[in-house]
């Protein structure tokens, strides 16, 4: 009699058949684990398309056509700035770039504000070492009103005396202001040490030197920089390139050209720095600036140069806030950023601190910077980086205005106008190495640190450095700090 198989056996001989046949999809789930699929191909941020005449009188023309949108921006780009203000009259480019809409041959000051707010436009300036940006947000169907007036006051500007003396003084307590703030302080220390030596105005204004300018500066300064042979205008909307061309050639027919001599921006180098500066500003909390020169927009470092910067202290994940605010709580707040003027750049990070943390905050922000030039990066840290740079390139360049300006400085740089068209192809090659190769290149060297703050509450922080140099609130130099010894200058 044969003997049957249990009700129990059945049910064993079940599990067993059903353990060896998953056996194949768990080794595979567990091959997964260890071997992550390739993620999808990010999908590339696109401008919308570009397309650039250069008119009659020299005035380059880019037209950005953008369709189904009633918003239009006009920049103008005039290739001039504060690097072109005369020494003795800093802050020369900031007036005349103000002046221009406060009065024309034909209308005044008050005239062209209660145009501005009929035709809804959103005016912005910005005035920076080596360029002036004037920018303008209307809507399509005041677009030729729009260009009426703006030709208008680059054309013909009348300079009144009474808007010299309102714009000479707001701008003289704009800067007052903006130095009870001990970063701008320190920032503004920080480029002069950069550009020490050559001729070259980084984009600083002497408040004092304010009130050497007259009329016949700012006359003189238009007449010399404000040329459509030296500037680029950029219009942005629902408009075609024949007829962007047309339109701004008829309203700036009347604009002459002229030869303009331009001071060559300097090709500085990257050095080191021997020891700390102190700006004695009387600041209750520090701010820390620290860095040193980098190669330009245009050169073969950039990107690499925007993953290190993103390592370093580009957020709230970097280097520099998880380690001086959030592990050792010796910072308020560190970041690192990048800037650029035509033939330079430079690599800066900010740090706010108080005064018993400045001297340990300084030895950390040096450690780290040694760091990225001398141990080998993890390889998750850089595909971090890039994958954060990619996904917040497109936030970047949303509204029409950041999109022309990004455009406009394209032509400035003289790279291509497609050339953020391949920014994920030119970002998503940049190895481990090419980053550590742009960190050695530039790290290297000593960077330049500056400390503002209260003297006398940081003195104790201090006491350990081999020597910090003093200066006052106008940048002489006033005394050293020696290990703790202080030794003022002959007076």
């Amino acid at each position: 009699m044969k003997k049957r198989i249990s009700r129990k056996g059945w049910s064993l001989i079940a599990i067993f058949l059903v353990i060896w046949f998953s056996l194949p999809g768990l080794y595979s789930q567990e091959r997964f684990r260890r071997n992550p699929p390739y993620p999808e191909p990010v999908k590339a941020f696109k401008f919308p398309p570009i397309e650039s005449v250069t008119l009659n009188n020299g005035l380059k023309v880019i037209t950005i056509t953008r369709t189904n949108s009633p918003i239009f921006n006009l920049q103008v780009l005039v290739q001039a700035g504060e690097a072109d203000s005369p020494p003795q009259l800093s802050g020369l480019a900031t007036i005349c770039a103000r002046m221009l809409f406060r009065g024309t041959l034909s209308m005044s000051s008050s005239e062209i504000e209660s145009r501005l707010e009929t035709l809804g436009i959103d005016y912005r300036l910005e005035v920076q070492a080596d360029y002036t940006l004037f920018s303008f947000t209307f809507l399509e169907e005041n677009l030729d009103a729009a260009l009426k007036l703006i030709k208008s006051s680059f054309i013909e500007p009348s300079f009144p005396e009474l808007e010299l003396t309102s714009a000479k003084r707001e701008l003289y307590y704009q800067l007052l202001d903006r130095m009870k703030d001990p970063e701008n302080v320190a920032y503004d220390f920080f480029l002069q040490k950069l550009f020490a030596g050559t001729d070259y105005n980084p984009g600083l204004i002497d408040e004092q030197a304010i009130k050497n300018i007259s009329l016949k500066e700012v006359a003189y300064f238009h007449k010399t920089f404000l040329r459509p042979n030296n500037s680029i205008v950029i219009l942005n909307g629902n408009i075609n390139p024949d007829n962007a061309s047309r339109k701004i050639s008829q309203a700036f027919n009347r604009w002459v050209s002229r030869p303009v001599e331009k001071k060559t921006c300097p090709l500085v180098e990257n050095k080191s720095y021997a020891f700390p500066c102190f700006l004695d500003i009387g600041s209750r909390d520090v701010s820390i600036i620290s860095g040193n020169l980098v190669g330009p927009v245009a050169g073969e470092d950039y990107f690499p140069l925007l993953v290190l910067n993103q390592i370093l202290g580009g957020g709230t994940g970097s280097r520099m806030f998880l380690s001086l605010r959030e592990s050792k709580a010796l910072a308020f707040y560190a970041f690192s950023d990048l800037g650029f003027i035509k033939n330079n750049g430079w690599l800066w990070t900010r740090i706010r601190t108080s005064p018993d943390s400045a001297g340990e905050a300084v030895k950390e922000v040096l450690d780290e910077f040694r760091e990225l030039s001398q141990e080998r990066l993890d390889p998750l840290e850089l595909e971090r980086a890039k994958a954060f740079l990619i996904g917040n390139f497109p936030l970047q360049n949303q509204v029409p205005e950041q999109i022309s300006r990004k455009i406009g400085l394209s032509a400035f740089f003289q790279i291509p106008l497609d050339y953020w068209n391949n920014y994920n192809d030119n970002l998503m090659p940049v190895t481990v190495e090419r980053v550590q190769a742009v960190a050695r290149k530039y790290f290297s060297h000593q960077p330049l640190v500056v400390i503002a703050g209260d003297l006398n509450s940081v003195l104790d922080s201090l006491k350990d450095f081999d020597k910090i140099e003093i200066y006052n609130k106008k940048g002489r130099l006033i005394a050293t700090l020696e290990k703790g010894v202080l030794k003022y200058e002959n007076r």
